[in-house]
């Protein structure tokens, strides 16, 4: 195999021997393959999904924690947003006491949340079949140990004014 069949392959002489560039293009192909079932299950876009999930697991946010939690432009989560609430996913309700708008799932959003979360895990028990339970133990505790000092690395960034 030359190096250019390696490379279009993901092989490890296209990572160039590490780990995280590995890990960054099967990310890729989880998330090209996440974006196509997305539309296809549940009828939501990239952006539309990343909201579901945030306010799944955060609700209720304002527009503005919403951009921070997503670190995505606020324009465009407004416009998504929006239609959203057209579509009978979310809710905007100005919070008691001030001007700030709460966003969180509507009922028929919790509902859809729920489908999402159950297809997530029968997603994740595919990629997962046929390896050894202690294997996907190992792979929990390296990446929990990565992803620790990757959070290091930000923290680093922020303090050197990153």
């Amino acid at each position: 195999m030359n190096d250019a069949q390696t490379a279009a392959n993901g092989g490890a002489k296209a990572d160039f021997g590490l780990v995280s560039l590995r890990m960054i293009r099967l990310f890729a192909v989880l998330r090209r393959a996440g974006i196509l079932a997305q539309r296809r299950l549940f009828g939501l876009s990239e952006t539309e999904w990343r909201i579901m999930t945030q306010l799944g697991e955060t609700a209720p946010l304002s527009l503005n924690g919403l951009a921070e939690a997503m670190m995505q432009d606020r324009g465009q989560l407004s416009r998504a947003v929006k239609t959203m609430v057209e579509r009978g996913l979310l809710t905007r309700e100005r919070k008691p006491g001030g001007p700030e708008i709460e966003i969180a799932l509507s009922g028929e959003g919790r509902a859809l949340y729920a489908r999402m979360v159950e297809w997530v895990g029968e997603r994740d028990r595919a990629l997962t079949a046929g390896i050894p339970k202690e294997d996907v133990e190992i792979v929990w505790r390296v990446l929990g140990s990565m992803r620790d000092r990757a959070q290091a690395l930000v923290e680093q960034e922020q303090r050197l004014g990153g």
